[in-house]
């Protein structure tokens, strides 16, 4: 007969610790996955904010080619072609946009002319994550 040695040592793992390495594994990764969220809607708002100054300065060309920015009927919509008051001949193309761009939430951006600050002046504003104009997380541009 061989004689079997007992072995004092564990073997495995209980399921009360398996169930708390889950669990400690599963909080690391949310609180991961919270910073990654933040960090995106950072980067989108920035986005936004960068993409609003560029269309400002497509607006301002605009408005010394035509002598006047579009109107808000007009839209964005006047960059990317065009007036019919001016000649083709002399058009400075503003934009290479076959529509205007959407905003990182896939919405459209707002445009308004004249803006808060007077005839020379327009608003240019984002709705925001939220989709909806006129709350706290719209962006702005006005010049």
């Amino acid at each position: 007969m061989q004689n079997r040695k007992k072995n004092s040592g564990r073997e495995g793992m209980t399921l009360i610790e398996v169930m708390l390495v889950l669990f400690i594994l599963m909080t690391i990764a949310s609180i991961g996955m919270f910073a990654v969220q933040d960090q995106r809607k950072k980067a989108k708002i920035s986005f936004a904010k960068t993409q609003l100054g560029q269309i400002a300065g497509l607006l301002d060309l605009y408005e010394s080619n035509v002598g006047h920015y579009p109107a808000t009927e007009e839209s964005l919509e006047a960059l990317c072609s065009c007036p019919p008051s001016v000649d083709e001949s002399v058009w400075v193309r503003t934009a290479n946009w076959s529509t205007p761009p959407l905003d990182p939430w896939e919405n459209r951006y707002n445009y308004e002319y004249p803006g808060s600050a007077g005839m020379d002046s327009f608003n240019l504003w984002s709705n925001g994550p939220d989709g909806q104009s006129g709350t706290d997380d719209d962006i702005w541009f006005s010049r």
